[in-house]
């Protein structure tokens, strides 16, 4: 008998329920590492293309954000 069902017949559903939850929890830790993968891979796809923009054209993503950010703060204050 398993400590979950209390009758001997039941011990195929225990092992049932047992191996679904170790895939489950098997099945969350990959998810949640590949999710990771990806999330830092494409940080780094997307930092790397808007270098290469930024260095082969005239267009500054930096410049163009900090002026935005600079000029919304002193129409704030005057």
């Amino acid at each position: 008998m398993g400590w979950l069902f209390k009758t001997p017949s039941d011990d195929a559903t225990e092992s049932t329920l047992r191996a679904i939850h170790v895939a489950n929890t098997l099945d969350n830790a990959y998810e949640r590492t590949w999710g990771w993968v990806k999330a830092i891979l494409m940080s780094a796809i997307s930092v790397l293309v808007i270098s290469a923009l930024e260095y082969h054209g005239e267009y500054s993503l930096w410049e163009n954000t900090v002026d935005w950010a600079r000029l919304k703060v002193m129409g704030w204050f005057e």
